[in-house]
C-alpha cells in the first residue's frame, strides 16, 4: 500500500511538473534547446509508468503495465488535447488568403464531411492545404485561412475566416494574438524574431532605370544592395505610359522564405516613397519605410540585416 501511494505520488508531481513547466516549451522553435530539452521528456513522460511499476508494483507485472499505460495514454492525450486548445487561441497565429481548388465528399464512420483543397495566394505561403472542414463554399470561392505560427504544432489549420474586418489589411498575410489584429508592420515591431522566422523582412532600393536602352519593353534596372554588391535585373515597363527613370526593388533577407527579386508596383513607386530610401530602406507589403524609422523603433530587425551581410 505504502509503495502505492509513493508511486501515485511521484506521478502526480512528474505529470504536474510536465504540464506546468515542460510542455510549454514546444512553443520555443526558435530555441533548439528547449525544443530538444521538450522531445526527450516528451518521450520520458509517455512512458515512464513502466519505470514506476517496475520499481514500485512488480507483482503482476504484465497487467499493471496494461492497465497503467492505457489510462496513462487517454490521461496524457486529453491533457494534452486540452492545453493545445489554449495555446492556440492565446499563441500568435497567422492569417492568409487562399482560394478553394477542389473540394470532395469525406465520410468517416460518424459523420459527413468535406475534403478541402486551398491554394494560397501570397508570395509566400502560396502552398495547396488540404484540410477536412464542413460546407465551405463553391470551387474558386476566397477564403481567410487562420494556423499557428509559434507552436511546434506546426502550420495546423485552426479555422477559416469567410469574412474578417481587417481583411482589406491582411494582404499576402497578418497575424493574431489572442483576439487582437495586427498587420506585418506592427507585428514585426511586437515581435521581430517570430516575424523573420515566418515572412521575413523585405529590403528596399531604388534602381536606376535606363530609359534609353529599352528594348521589346524590357529595361535593365541597375542598383547595389545592402551588402554594396553591383546587380542588373530584367523588368518588362510594358504599360508604363510614362516610364520613371528609377524603381523601387526589394528582395526578402531571409532566403529561405523568397530569394526572388520583385518590382513594386507602380502605386508604390512613387517620388515620395522613392525619397524614403537613402542606400535601403524597408516595405512591408505596399508600406514603404526608411530604414531610420524602422530600425530606431526596431533594432533586431538591423540585427538580421546585418546577419543577412555576413552570409554574402
Amino acid at each position: 500500500m505504502k509503495r502505492r501511494l509513493i508511486y501515485i505520488l511521484i506521478y502526480f508531481f512528474i505529470m504536474f511538473v510536465y504540464y506546468f513547466f515542460i510542455y510549454d516549451m514546444r512553443c520555443s522553435d526558435l530555441n533548439v534547446t528547449s525544443i530538444n530539452i521538450y522531445k526527450i521528456l516528451h518521450f520520458f513522460i509517455w512512458f515512464f509508468p513502466i519505470v514506476m511499476i517496475i520499481l514500485f508494483s512488480r507483482d503482476y507485472l504484465w497487467y499493471n503495465l496494461f492497465v497503467c499505460m492505457i489510462s496513462h495514454f487517454i490521461v496524457c492525450t486529453l491533457i494534452s488535447k486540452k492545453i493545445d486548445t489554449n495555446l492556440i487561441e492565446e499563441r500568435p497565429s497567422m492569417v492568409i488568403p487562399t482560394v478553394i481548388i477542389q473540394k470532395q465528399n469525406h465520410t468517416s464512420r460518424h459523420f459527413t464531411s468535406q475534403k478541402v483543397w486551398l491554394k494560397g495566394t501570397g508570395n509566400i505561403y502560396n502552398k495547396t492545404y488540404e484540410i477536412i472542414c464542413g460546407s465551405l463554399g463553391r470551387v474558386g470561392s476566397a477564403v481567410y485561412m487562420k494556423f499557428s505560427v509559434e507552436c511546434s504544432l506546426g502550420d495546423t489549420l485552426l479555422y477559416l475566416l469567410a469574412t474578417d474586418t481587417n481583411r482589406k489589411r491582411i494582404y499576402d498575410f497578418a497575424f493574431y494574438e489572442g483576439k487582437d489584429f495586427y498587420t506585418y508592420h506592427d507585428y514585426s515591431l511586437r515581435k521581430p524574431d517570430l516575424v523573420y522566422y515566418k515572412a521575413g523582412y523585405n529590403v528596399l532600393y531604388n534602381a536606376l532605370c535606363d530609359t534609353s536602352a529599352i528594348a521589346d519593353s524590357t529595361a535593365l534596372l541597375s542598383f547595389n544592395d545592402v551588402c554594396g554588391k553591383y546587380h542588373n535585373v530584367k523588368y518588362s515597363v510594358k504599360g508604363y505610359p510614362n516610364i520613371p527613370d528609377t524603381f523601387l526593388i526589394y528582395r526578402n533577407i531571409n532566403e529561405k522564405l523568397d530569394s526572388v527579386w520583385h518590382v513594386c508596383a507602380p502605386e508604390v513607386n512613387t517620388p515620395e516613397n522613392r525619397a524614403k530610401i537613402s542606400d535601403y530602406g524597408y516595405i512591408f507589403h505596399y508600406d514603404v519605410y526608411s530604414k531610420q524609422e524602422i530600425e530606431s523603433k526596431c533594432p533586431r530587425i538591423k540585427e538580421y540585416v546585418e546577419q543577412y551581410k555576413k552570409r554574402h
